[in-house]
């Protein structure tokens, strides 16, 4: 998947030397990256957000965008849509609960790596063994830098499978993630997230049986 540096070349009728500088600017700028094994150049996180921020509606259905608006009237707190985007997390849409955080209006439009955020390491956690490897290796040095080593992301993957949902608190908020079923239109999670004073261990695990029981049904 994706293009060699000559076959961009020859895409774009230009020399070799100017495509490796113009796909060596869009690498920094996250606008594309390049495997490091096949050396093939392929959209990065913040060329496909630009291109759903251009969207003049969210790629799911309007259903899960009411059922947001209920979860966030129920529990009070956040609710996060968060969208894959290769190796990443996208958050495309948040519902506010009556409880609302100043710091989290922020963060709709941004991207982390998958398996940082309960939306996103319940994304993660569909990826088999193999593949949440190659993933971590790719990433190795974004995720140590952040004190999440292999055996931690390996750890919580496993939880994620085993309850049906991810699990995440730390500086101070805390919240449950749950993999939405492919049928609902793109491969996206819900996180519902809070201060950790409103996020205790039952009361994630009551909200994570809450997103199961609304989309299993």
């Amino acid at each position: 998947m994706g293009l060699t540096l000559p076959e961009l070349a020859a895409k774009a009728d230009i020399d070799r030397t100017t495509a490796h500088r113009m796909a060596r600017f869009l690498e920094s700028a996250d606008y594309v990256e390049r495997d490091s094994s096949s050396r093939r150049y392929r959209l990065g996180t913040a060329a496909m957000a630009l291109g759903l921020r251009a969207m003049n509606r969210a790629p799911l259905n309007s259903e899960l965008i009411t059922k947001m608006k209920a979860l966030a009237r129920l529990t009070g707190d956040t609710v996060f849509l968060i969208v894959r985007l290769g190796d990443y997390g996208h958050c495309l849409h948040a519902e506010e609960g009556g409880h609302r955080i100043k710091s989290f209006h922020t963060l709709t439009g941004t991207s982390r790596l998958l398996g940082q955020g309960t939306g996103s390491m319940a994304l993660l956690a569909k990826f088999d063994n193999d593949a949440v490897r190659a993933h971590f290796a790719r990433h190795r040095a974004e995720y140590e830098a952040g004190g999440l080593s292999l055996l931690r992301m390996m750890r919580g993957v496993e939880r994620s499978r085993k309850l049906g949902y991810a699990l995440a608190g730390a500086e101070g908020v805390a919240g449950v993630g749950y993999a939405l079923p492919l049928a609902m239109g793109a491969e996206a999670a819900l996180s519902i997230v809070s201060t950790a004073s409103r996020m205790s261990v039952a009361r994630r695990h009551e909200l994570g049986g809450i997103l199961g029981a609304m989309f299993l049904r």
